[in-house]
């Protein structure tokens, strides 16, 4: 077997990653819209949306992640040509969501789990219960339709994704307004206006997707969704020690983030309402990377699938490469743009004031976030997920949250350091995905170099 050369797997992982990009940020796009539109709502609907659409996204990503083993187990099975067990595990994936939507549509009707931790004001918590009452619908279609998409990347059909999710954001863009300030001749709905149109368009992008695996071209001869099985407790737990890893690290990962919305509500409105646009800012730069590595798993999974160690090396080396050099220049074009960016966010002159200071941050960590989120899902696509896990929890909960929360409220005052208010939250989680990028471009080269010297 000819050495594959790292010019071809970059070409791979560009030609992959670049559909992704697109389904990602056009389903980004509908958190912008719904920022936008809570913004103009007011800034009690722009602080709800901002905490409870934390709170959502991350019940959602913790069991999307658990989902989502399904990516590396699938992409494996792929590799090596073994297409009779593909569609056991999708079909065992689908059965997995459907239970965990459950879940976590009781864990959003009831969110004191979560909200007794802020003293946020009665008006802010009334309209984020309201927002989370509606957005829960979305939960069971966007579980299915996380699947579906973990299952065609696995097979090499991202270009899919990029259809639904652009499908996704040309509805959502004129639906969520509409909904939201009452155009179709209803009373207007606010942030509950800009949930119920997700609820809406992801249910109907999962049903689509369904049909797809089912009927089109090139999966139809994968018979995924043929010949229907029962729940099998043998293929679930092999999703579940895959997927429980990531899922669990999903959610420490964006609890990190969601988490801070809560406990800067003291703070005031204005606090939850620039970090909501931040944040916004922040997870839009976060979906280049994320499309890189995403691919970069997908990729991995083939080759080890195939057990080609020598492409498994290079394919991971050629996605952190990529992810460095495109979120470097991401983080400049931030930096020259954020001030502007921030005022077309909000009309609110506190909240622009204190998001203006926190984007350079954002700008700044990039390229970190680039190689520890494309490192953690080059692991995951050889199925090593249990230790990218501690990682993660060290790392975002324990150096990003608590230690925000002391800079947030305390400071330092053994070097002079004041309370930071919102900043110290920012501080903190540029700080974290610094040793992140470290312990996880560490921990890949190790396995990379033991999975060479066991090819010898």
């Amino acid at each position: 077997m000819s050495a594959p050369r790292t010019k071809d797997l970059v070409r791979a992982v560009a030609g992959h990653g670049w559909p992704v990009l697109v389904a990602q940020l056009a389903t980004m796009s509908t958190t912008v819209v719904d920022t936008v539109v809570a913004g103009r709502s007011g800034t009690l609907d722009l602080a709800a949306v901002g905490i409870g659409a934390g709170i959502y996204v991350s019940v959602m990503l913790a069991f999307a992640g658990i989902v989502q083993g399904l990516t590396p187990i699938a992409a494996q099975h792929f590799g090596a040509r073994r297409f009779d067990q593909l569609a056991s595990s999708f079909q065992q994936a689908l059965w997995l969501a459907l239970l965990l939507a459950g879940v976590g549509m009781a864990l959003l009707w009831w969110p004191d789990w979560i909200l007794r931790l802020s003293s946020m004001s009665a008006e802010v918590e009334l309209r984020t219960r309201a927002y989370l009452d509606v957005l829960a619908f979305a939960l069971p279609g966007t579980l299915v339709y996380r699947a579906c998409g973990g299952m065609l990347n696995a097979i090499g059909r991202p270009r899919m994704l990029m259809f639904f999710g652009l499908a996704n954001a040309s509805v959502h863009i004129l639906l969520a307004p509409a909904l939201a300030f009452g155009w179709l001749g209803h009373a207007p709905r606010g942030a509950q206006g800009c949930a119920a149109s997700a609820a809406f368009i992801i249910s109907v992008l999962a049903v689509c997707s369904l049909v797809y695996l089912h009927r089109s071209t090139h999966s139809r001869q994968l018979a995924l969704l043929r010949h229907w099985q029962a729940p099998q407790l043998r293929r679930m737990g092999e999703l579940l020690r895959v997927g429980l890893p990531i899922g669990m690290s999903a959610f420490v990962e964006m609890t990190s983030f969601a988490l801070i919305a809560l406990l800067v509500a003291p703070l005031g409105a204005e606090a939850a309402g620039a970090h909501r646009v931040v944040g916004s800012f922040a997870g839009i730069c976060y979906m280049l990377p994320l499309s890189v590595s995403i691919a970069t798993l997908a990729l991995v999974g083939q080759a080890a699938g195939a057990q080609d160690w020598a492409r498994v090396r290079k394919t991971a080396r050629a996605g952190i490469l990529i992810g460095v050099v495109a979120s470097s220049l991401l983080g400049l074009a931030l930096w020259l743009s954020g001030e502007a960016l921030v005022r077309a966010y909000t009309p609110d002159p506190q909240v622009q004031s204190l998001a203006i200071a926190l984007v350079w941050l954002i700008a700044f960590y990039q390229l970190f976030d680039a190689v520890q989120t494309v490192a953690a899902q080059a692991l995951r696509g050889l199925k090593i997920t249990a230790v990218p896990m501690l990682v993660h929890v060290f790392c975002f909960w324990v150096i990003g949250l608590a230690g925000g929360w002391w800079l947030c409220f305390h400071g330092l005052a053994a070097v002079g350091v004041t309370p930071l208010g919102l900043g110290g939250f920012w501080w903190a989680a540029t700080l974290s995905t610094i040793v992140a990028s470290v312990a996880f471009f560490g921990l890949l080269r190790h396995h990379l170099r033991r999975l060479g010297h066991e090819a010898t």
